[in-house]
């Protein structure tokens, strides 16, 4: 959320957005569920309208004392005000865009109450991140409300965070400015003799020491080559020490004020690759820079990933899903050439299907792995703002470690 210049107006006005689109679509109103408590995933709900993010733990049902913990619903009906409805009472009033706030242990309770005084109880409302609605919850709304029909409606907010608003965009160079600074820390650290623990622990200092928080980080180098991370929980080895000759990469994902940065770079210990290891760093790096070149706003999104698939085969690189032969290199996962981001992973994929034509003022990352039966994964990703005339790279890491 933004901890200062809250343009308070920008969320008024996405709120009578989505008030308007309701009334457009036959809703009594929208839900918004979000979830934060330590979550970063679906948070984004209540952060875009209203500037708030529900802290506090995640916790069971524990009637009277409370329910729906690290969830909040914000409400914005067809006619009238909205309301917040929140979890926990620890928040910064003076920051959170909502005049109507409520909170009561019982938030099933709570949240039919309300329904019902915004006459969003029954007939059809729409609901926004449907997929983070607690079972719980639902099934006391069900009961209470049984006239209430919930419409999927999470278009209205992807719409709505395409195109940055200047205020977005300050806060995502600054996450840009942050991730790059922490993965160089951690590039310029790879050495043999360290573990993968060893050579992050630095860089998440400095993301901490500058306010952003720590989204995920995965790393591997160890002898498995094929996954992008060594182990799954928690994303990187804390007891094997590197060896020369080793393949290591790492892929960043962090926030400030709620705007992600998220990418990657990959080398060798020691710095001194072999002659595969050398050209797919190499070919990972230029397949990318040269889809980055290619953005610009009016472009069909399908028409850049054409190209960028014409230029890996054009190299040699193989985009067979059947990956057994070790004299190949293969487009490993995934299968695409990045999406956009903001708040979460959104709109445009860079996939043959995506319909988005480019805009002036998105926020894209672009990215590719690729992998060799006889040498692994190595990875590479960039984080760019769509500008006038092309695009502004704001991951400003080095991009060759080799």
């Amino acid at each position: 959320m933004f901890a200062d210049n809250v343009p308070f107006e920008l969320f008024e006005t996405r709120q009578e957005k989505c008030r308007q689109e309701a009334l457009k679509r036959g809703l009594t109103g929208v839900y918004i569920c979000s979830r934060g408590g330590g979550t970063f995933d679906r948070f984004a709900g209540a952060d875009f309208f209203a500037n708030h993010y529900q802290q506090r733990c995640y916790l069971p049902d524990n009637p009277p004392l409370w329910s729906g913990r690290s969830h909040s619903m914000l409400l914005i009906p067809a006619q009238g005000e909205p309301v917040l409805l929140v979890t926990t009472t620890e928040y910064r009033k003076d920051l959170v865009a909502i005049k109507d706030i409520r909170y009561a242990p019982d938030f099933h309770e709570l949240l039919a109450d309300t329904a019902r005084e915004l006459h969003m109880d029954s007939g059809q409302a729409g609901i926004i991140f449907e997929d983070t609605l607690h079972l719980t919850i639902f099934r006391y709304m069900q009961e209470n409300l049984p006239g209430l029909t919930l419409v999927p409606s999470d278009d209205i907010l992807t719409d709505m965070q395409v195109v940055k608003h200047p205020r977005e965009r300050e806060s995502i160079r600054e996450a840009c400015r942050i991730g790059s600074e922490a993965v160089r820390i951690i590039m310029s650290g790879v050495e043999a003799g360290k573990t993968e623990s060893q050579i992050i622990g630095p860089a998440m200092d400095y993301v901490f020491s500058n306010g952003a928080v720590l989204y995920f980080v995965v790393t591997n180098g160890g002898p498995d080559h094929t996954p992008v991370h060594s182990l799954d929980f928690p994303g990187y080895d804390s007891k094997r020490l590197l060896e020369t000759g080793d393949i290591f990469k790492v892929d960043l994902i962090i926030l400030y004020e709620g705007y992600i940065c998220d990418f990657g770079r990959t080398t060798v210990v020691g710095g001194e690759p072999t002659l595969q290891q050398r050209r797919m760093i190499e070919e990972v790096t230029k397949s990318c820079e040269q889809v980055i070149q290619s953005i610009r706003p009016g472009r069909k999104i399908s028409e850049i990933v054409k190209e960028g698939d014409e230029y890996l085969r054009t190299q040699g690189i193989s985009l067979s899903s059947v990956q057994n032969d070790s004299q190949e290199i293969y487009a490993a996962f995934p299968p695409h050439w990045g999406h956009g981001i903001g708040m979460t992973w959104e709109r445009p994929w860079f996939v043959l299907e995506e319909t988005l034509t480019v805009q002036e003022h998105m926020y894209l990352a672009v990215e590719k792995c690729l992998y060799s039966p006889s040498v692994g994964t190595v990875n590479y990703e960039q984080n760019l703002l769509v500008t006038a005339d092309g695009v502004e790279v704001l991951t400003t890491t080095e991009k060759f470690w080799i």
